[in-house]
């Protein structure tokens, strides 16, 4: 398998950075948002890109999995959209450092439902309503950009982030690698297509092109495989760090690192493009609050490159979970002087917490029922079971949607019934891999069907109970890796 062919001009080298500019000004010819938000309307500047990045037909051909477990129709153009609207993030956040206000407007204005600016803000601020903070992103992340040609890498990298979605570009991948190292994770297959240099010259021709530093810049970041946007919900497991604490240092301090963690914010920021609107949305939440996490979880590994990684998961939680609970904070730090604790039931409570959003009002009732009734559950959530550690793809939708209305559960009986369900959930997932050939890996299961199930329910949706209720029969379907897998009800 390659990427489709073209019969466009490759671009020299050294002519790449100054293919920025006139993207943004093909894009701003189309109409703009306003006037031409359809990718009818900006069929010259989607034809561009597909000529001078080869890679992206991968999102348009085959099949594409979307989600562990989880694949679109045959050559289904989702992620390709989604994929333009990542792009599109960049070029408005170039614009807007270049003070053009066609940058803002790229990724705020126009028809977006209920995120549009003329409707009321709810948790998700549509950035076009606080200019100043957008701007003050923009710089943020230029500070990073030492010239037109960082500019181009990053392009670059937002092009082939999800390429290993493809399900022939995984095979590809897979069929040169033993066995033990196959894996459907779309990351790994990336990230050993960039090791590869006959692999990388057959599918990521653009990758290739570009300097040995910026492609082993690019390597560094994917080879962490580490999840930025689940980290705050505490939604990955322990054994996610690993790869960003195997980081050199050298990609702590060269701005490797940065690239890597942006372009999930860009990722996000293009995920509800589509055919029909290509153009990406700035949300508060995920531009600042992701760069600040950014900023934080770097700050800490430079302080402490060897850090344990369950120290390094315990530490970022602590610091939202003290603003969440400031009563219930002294009592849980006194316990935490036991390292004990503090690296199982205590982590094991932040990450509990952390999947309701912090929203969840009886901490303590969380810390009782971990301390008292689920050590199973508690080495599950602390990264040290027997076998992969297993993560909740969706987990904090499931749980917090799960919850219901009773949030204050004074009672307790609520979380009770959660915590029994996830367990469950955990057991059940457990099983299937008794005879997983390794234990170092993170194992992704999918329980979206159970957040549909929620969301059916609406208001009629009963809590913790009904959610305990829904799991007893559940299966679990995995791929022929072990590597992933989804719920079946």
């Amino acid at each position: 398998m390659g990427v489709a062919a073209c019969s466009c001009k490759e671009i020299p080298m050294e002519d790449v950075g100054g293919k920025i500019r006139p993207l943004v000004e093909l894009l701003k010819d189309c109409g703009g948002v306003l006037k031409a938000p359809d990718a009818v309307s900006n069929k010259d500047f989607l034809k561009e890109l597909d000529c001078t990045f080869p890679e992206l037909s991968l999102y348009k051909q085959g099949r594409i999995q979307t989600s562990p477990g989880v694949e679109e129709i045959s050559d289904s153009p989702t992620e390709y959209y989604r994929t333009v609207g990542a792009i599109i993030a960049l070029l408005a956040c170039y614009a807007s450092v270049m003070e053009d206000d066609f940058g803002l407007e790229c990724v705020s204005a126009g028809e977006r439902g209920p995120m549009s600016m003329d409707k009321v803000p709810g948790k998700f601020i549509n950035l076009g309503n606080k200019k100043d903070e957008y701007h003050d992103f923009c710089r943020k992340f230029a500070a990073h950009m030492t010239c037109e040609d960082d500019w181009w890498g990053m392009l670059v990298f937002l092009v082939v982030h999800d390429v290993g979605k493809n399900d022939g570009f995984r095979q590809v991948v897979n069929d040169s690698l033993p066995l033990d190292m196959r894996s459907d994770d779309h990351d790994r297959a990336l990230a050993f297509a960039l090791a590869d240099a006959e692999l990388k010259k057959q599918l990521l021709p653009t990758v290739a092109k570009l300097s040995p530093s910026r492609q082993e810049s690019i390597l560094a970041g994917f080879a962490t495989n580490f999840q930025l946007p689940q980290l705050g919900q505490g939604e990955i497991a322990c054994i996610n760090f690993k790869g960003l604490l195997d980081l050199d240092r050298k990609h702590l301090m060269n701005g490797t690192l940065h690239y890597y963690f942006y372009h999930s914010i860009f990722d996000i920021a293009g995920a509800t493009c589509n055919e029909k609107f290509i153009f990406p949305i700035a949300m508060q939440p995920v531009y600042m609050g992701f760069t600040a996490a950014m900023d934080d979880l770097i700050s800490k590994l430079v302080d402490n490159p060897k850090i344990y990684d369950r120290t390094l998961y315990f530490n970022f939680l602590y610091t939202n979970f003290k603003k969440a609970y400031p009563d219930f904070e002294p009592e849980f730090a006194a316990m935490c002087e036991s390292n004990v604790f503090c690296h199982e039931t205590g982590l094991a409570v932040l990450r509990i917490l952390a999947l309701t959003r912090n929203t969840y009002k009886n901490p303590q009732k969380v810390c009782q029922l971990l301390l008292d009734d689920f050590l199973p559950l508690v080495q599950e959530l602390a990264g040290s079971p027997v076998g992969p550690q297993i993560m909740l793809y969706y987990g904090p939708d499931l749980l917090r949607m799960g919850l219901g209305a009773d949030m204050a559960d004074e009672s307790g009986e609520n979380m009770a019934a959660a915590l029994t369900a996830i367990d469950l959930i955990y057991r059940t997932a457990r099983r299937t891999l008794i005879l997983a050939k390794s234990g170092d890996y993170q194992y992704q299961l999918n329980v979206s069907p159970i957040v549909q199930a929620i969301k059916k329910a609406g208001k009629e949706w009963q809590g913790g109970k009904q959610l305990l209720d829904t799991v007893q029969a559940l299966k679990i379907k995995n791929n022929g890796l072990n590597t992933e897998g989804i719920v079946e009800l």
